[in-house]
C-alpha cells in the first residue's frame, strides 16, 4: 500500500459517517428508521398548524419556543409510523395510482410547476417528493384505521347497561326558559314594560327595541339555561318570577337596563337513551380503537434517541 492510497482509503471510510451525521436516526421502528430530516420537517408542519390557529405566522424564533416538545412529538411520530407499519403488514399500503391521483388533485389547483413548488415551500415542505411520502403515509393510515373502526361492533343492549351505570353523567339541572329585552336607560325599560301591559307581545318589542345583538332577532329569547348562566342581577330577577311573567321594573347590569321574560322552568331530569346514544357508541368505538393502536405499538419494538434532535 503506497502512501498516497491512505488518505483515499481513510475518505471512503468516514464518508458513510460523515452522512450518518448530517442527518443522524432520531427513532428506530420496527425494521424502519425516522431521521432528524424526516422529524424536522412534520415538526415544522404541525407547529405552522398550531400557529395558524393562533394566528401567528411560523418562525425560527417560534420554533425554538416549541422546542420542548419535540421529544413528545417524536413519540408520536414514532407510535404512527408503528400503525402505519401494521397497515402495510396488512396490505392497506396505499396503491400509487391512489398517491398519483391525490397528488394531481392538488396539482390541477396550480397553473405551473412553479406556483405548485413555491407553495410547497411556503407551506414548509421542500419537494414534491417529500409531499409524495406525507400523501402515502396519510393515506395508508387513514385507511387502515378505516378498516379497524368498520369493525368495531357495539350492540344497543350494550350501550343501555353503560348509558344506566353512568347515568349521573347525563343528568339536567333545572333549567329557566327566558327572554329579554335590552335597553340602554331606565326610562326606556320603563316604557316598554308598560306596553306590555297594554298587551304588546313580547318578542315583538324584543325585535323592535332591543340592543342585545345575539337575541334581538329571535324575539330576545336567550335558550334554557341552568343557574350561574347569568351575571348575578339578571338571575336573582329571573328566579323572582313565575312561569309566564315579565319583570315590572327594569333590571340593571353592566350591559344596561333589561326587562326580563320567565317562559317556563323544566325540571331537573336526565337525558333519554335515545339522546345520547350516538355519543356513546361513538365513545365505546373511540375507546376500543384506541386499545388496539395501543397494543399494536406496544408490540412493535420502537427505540428513540431524542439526543439526536438537537442541532441544525
Amino acid at each position: 500500500m503506497t502512501l498516497k492510497q491512505v488518505p483515499v482509503l481513510l475518505l471512503l471510510m468516514l464518508f458513510p459517517l460523515a452522512l450518518a451525521q448530517t442527518d443522524p436516526v432520531v427513532a428506530r421502528v420496527g425494521k424502519s428508521s425516522i431521521t432528524k430530516s424526516q422529524f424536522d420537517l412534520q415538526f415544522r408542519l404541525f407547529l405552522r398548524d398550531v400557529l395558524q390557529q393562533r394566528g401567528q405566522a411560523y418562525s425560527p424564533e417560534a420554533e425554538e419556543a416549541f422546542a420542548q416538545f419535540r421529544p413528545q412529538y417524536l413519540e408520536r411520530m414514532a407510535r404512527d409510523q408503528a400503525i402505519i407499519l401494521a397497515a402495510e403488514a396488512t396490505g392497506f399500503a396505499a396503491r400509487g395510482a391512489a398517491v398519483d391521483e391525490a397528488i394531481q388533485e392538488v396539482k390541477s389547483q396550480f397553473e405551473t410547476e412553479e406556483q405548485l413548488q413555491q407553495a410547497l415551500e411556503e407551506a414548509g415542505i421542500p419537494s414534491l417528493e417529500a409531499y409524495r411520502k406525507l400523501v402515502y403515509e396519510a393515506l395508508t393510515y387513514n385507511a387502515y384505521l378505516e378498516n379497524l373502526i368498520k369493525r368495531l361492533q357495539t350492540s344497543e343492549a350494550a350501550l343501555r347497561i353503560l348509558y344506566l351505570v353512568s347515568k349521573s353523567e347525563y343528568a339536567v339541572p333545572v333549567r329557566y326558559c327566558s327572554s329579554h329585552i335590552l335597553v340602554n336607560t331606565a326610562q326606556e325599560a320603563n316604557q316598554v314594560i308598560a306596553r306590555l301591559g297594554k298587551g304588546e307581545k313580547f318578542a315583538d318589542l324584543a325585535k323592535e327595541l332591543s340592543q342585545d345583538p345575539g337575541s334581538k332577532n329571535e324575539g330576545g329569547e336567550l335558550g334554557c339555561e341552568p343557574r350561574g348562566t347569568f351575571v348575578l342581577p339578571f338571575e336573582l330577577a329571573l328566579m323572582a318570577l313565575k312561569p309566564g311573567e315579565s319583570s315590572r321594573t327594569p333590571v340593571r347590569t353592566e350591559f344596561g337596563f333589561h326587562v326580563i321574560l320567565l317562559s317556563k322552568v323544566e325540571a331537573a331530569g336526565f337525558q333519554p337513551f335515545e339522546q345520547v346514544k350516538g355519543g356513546l357508541d361513538q365513545s365505546v368505538k373511540n375507546s376500543a380503537l384506541q386499545k388496539v393502536l395501543d397494543n399494536i405499538v406496544s408490540r412493535t419494538p420502537i427505540q428513540l434517541f431524542p439526543e439526536n434532535l438537537t442541532g441544525k
